[in-house]
């Protein structure tokens, strides 16, 4: 992560545009059915129009947009290609696909994988792991301390006792949670680069749930480019990265609110850059009135109560996926004061009340120069 000075920086200067903000606040949330779609999720048009999974060559730029979908990581997948080639597009879209299957199988923890396995082993020392499962372990490690654990990847070891997609869900004993939370702490975590190998202390596990989507999408991305894509788009379940235009405009990226379906708080014309939003809607159960989402604080053990979502603008959909988990345990004043401090990174987070603030990056529709 790069920290950035007291100059405040604004999307306008990557070429990017402005937020326009459409709805400035929207107080009053309305309930969410789980039978709807993700209200919160991150929705992507391009000029107003919607494209057909594949399209004839355009007028303006005479490319082909190829479309692919499917499910990844417990989450929908899409993916975009724009190019001359169909058969080239297909073969790209086949790669980024099978690149995003493969992180899954290298980090899912609901089936044998190497993580399973570093799990496994806690508390036996250093464990020679996959160089690129070090890789990302570590940069969970920076985000934890960056964000003074709002975002940890030992998590796991109370995340463990909550199960949302239970037919009949209950809330944990307080004893049992305290007990995991005794497993609970990034600086339980040891990762040697050069020698490949993580140790975990005994009881430690790790979760990666909080960042593995967005290093998927940004493999992904990165498998497009490698086949010589140079307009795409990687989306997974609201972590999204894309590369070039569409059609000639840019990527129009509308965030909703994660109360009121249809409500859009913003739409942000982007390029060349990720988006994610995480949010107490994705995975949730209520009980005596009370809602229990799947972000937990780590601190606690219990679910976030910062905010209803966070929506984070940056390079990378990796760092932005972490953040955008963290500042949902941090709310509005800590997660801001933690995004005017990095460098290239905007965020966008709506509190318990369902109001919006906003990074210096990202001025509302009213401030425009």
């Amino acid at each position: 992560m790069i920290l950035r000075g007291p100059a405040r920086r604004r999307l306008a200067r990557w070429g990017l545009g402005l937020v326009a903000v459409v709805s400035a606040a929207c107080a009053g949330p309305a309930g969410v059915h789980r039978s709807l779609a993700p209200a919160g999720e991150v929705a992507v048009q391009a000029g107003g129009s919607q494209e057909p999974a594949v399209s004839e060559p355009a007028a303006a730029d005479g490319l082909i947009l190829r479309e692919r979908r499917g499910g990844v990581m417990g989450t929908t997948f899409m993916l975009e290609a724009l190019g001359a080639d169909a058969e080239r597009l297909d073969a790209a879209l086949d790669a980024a696909e099978a690149e995003l299957r493969r992180i899954e199988d290298l980090m899912t923890t609901w089936r044998t994988s190497p993580l399973t396995e570093l799990n496994a082993r806690s508390g036996q020392g250093p464990v020679v792991v996959e160089r690129e499962l070090a890789q990302i372990i570590d940069q969970s490690l920076r985000v934890a301390e960056a964000t003074g654990g709002a975002f940890d990847p030992t998590w796991y070891s109370a995340g463990k006792l909550w199960d949302f997609k239970a037919p009949v869900p209950t809330i944990p004993a307080g004893e049992d949670i305290a007990t995991a939370l005794e497993h609970v702490g990034y600086g339980r975590v040891k990762v040697d680069l050069a020698a490949s190998t993580v140790e975990l202390e005994a009881g430690t596990v790790l979760g990666l749930g909080g960042i593995a989507k967005g290093y998927g999408v940004d493999r992904a991305l990165a498998v497009l480019r490698e086949h010589g894509i140079e307009h795409g788009m990687v989306d997974a379940g609201g972590d999204l990265r894309v590369i070039g235009r569409k059609h000639g405009e840019v990527w129009q990226i509308a965030v909703r609110h994660p109360r009121r379906r249809g409500d859009v708080l913003a739409v942000i014309p982007l390029a060349n850059i990720a988006v994610v939003t995480s949010g107490d809607y994705e995975r949730f159960f209520e009980l005596d009135g009370v809602r229990y989402h799947h972000i937990l604080d780590p601190r606690t053990g219990r679910p976030a109560t910062g905010a209803m979502s966070a929506t984070v603008i940056g390079p990378e959909a990796g760092l932005c996926d972490a953040l955008a988990t963290a500042l949902c345990v941090m709310g509005p004043e800590q997660g801001l004061e933690l995004i005017e401090r990095m460098e290239r990174v905007e965020a966008l987070i709506v509190d318990l009340n369902g109001e919006m603030h906003l990074s210096s990056g990202l001025p509302r529709a009213d401030e425009r120069p």
